[in-house]
């Protein structure tokens, strides 16, 4: 019977270490980024004569694959307008940019894109997209970013 007893109590310390150290080994990519998950968009301090409306997002479609959107509202019809979406991975400390593409447009007043991707699973994902107009060589730009996802 103490043989039994030994042997439970041993086994049981086994376990409880096993999992504890399985806790610890995690991946740092698998820990949440810190800060609220929102959208939020950025733009700098100079009044916006011709920017209207700016923004991107992201949304899972499962198995590894995302897709990514982003657009660019003027006013009115302006000379250029564009807007380059960025898909950023978060290393474990830091929002990485892993790939961008532009989308651009003449004599218009909307410039919008999207991408559909396959992404290594096990991640956290959000969109960032760069926002910017010209209109009779004045410029403004702006700048947006998703909230996050992870790719299981």
């Amino acid at each position: 019977m103490r043989f039994k007893k030994s042997a439970f109590f041993v086994l049981l310390v086994v376990v409880l270490l096993a999992a504890t150290s399985v806790a610890f080994a995690a991946d740092p990519e698998t820990k949440a980024p810190p800060g609220a998950n929102e959208p939020f968009k950025e733009a700098g301090i100079e009044s916006l004569l011709y920017l209207q409306d700016w923004g991107c997002d992201i949304n899972y479609a499962g198995d590894g694959y995302l897709n990514i959107t982003g657009f660019t509202q003027a006013r009115q019809t302006v000379d250029y307008i564009m807007v380059r979406l960025y898909l950023q991975r978060w290393d474990g400390s830091n929002w990485v940019d892993m790939a961008s593409w532009p989308f651009e447009r003449h004599a218009d007043s909307y410039a919008g894109g999207a991408k559909g991707l396959q992404v290594t699973k096990g991640y956290y994902y959000r969109a960032k997209a760069v926002h910017g107009l010209t209109e009779n060589g004045y410029n403004e730009s702006a700048s947006s970013y998703s909230g996050y996802i992870y790719a299981n």
